[in-house]
């Protein structure tokens, strides 16, 4: 049995190492908005054009410190997409280690964060 969950992990280790990098982007992300260490300048902004992300990275930092004023819905919505991955990915993670059907597994991760981010991004449209 132990050698089984061995070579399941070995198959899906690419498949783990991606929902560490994006467990680890979004944790950096979160530390990034809530600390103002740098400040990262929009590229759009700089030569005076308005893009439809345009005004994310400050509702982000308003959300992550509960300031929820003039907040726009498709923002909101998007946020809790990047958060739900937080407890998404190692999730998938674990349940791919016991699972008999990994392919399975992982296209309907696949389908489903596709789904939900391309949702709430489609409020920002």
């Amino acid at each position: 049995m132990i050698l089984s969950k061995k070579i399941l992990f070995q198959k899906n280790k690419e498949y783990h190492f991606f929902n560490l990098l994006i467990f680890v982007a979004i944790l950096f992300l979160i530390f990034y908005l809530k600390t103002n260490i740098i400040s990262i300048k929009c590229p759009y902004s700089e030569i005076g054009m308005k893009c439809k992300t345009c005004g994310l990275t400050t509702s982000f930092r308003k959300i992550i410190n509960n300031d929820f004023s003039d907040l726009n819905f498709g923002f909101l919505l998007l946020f809790i997409a990047f958060l739900s991955q937080l407890i998404i990915r190692p999730l998938v993670s674990f349940i791919l280690l016991f699972s008999e059907k990994p392919t399975l597994i992982r296209n309907v991760d696949i389908a489903l964060s596709i789904f939900l981010f391309g949702f709430a991004y489609a409020e920002l449209i």
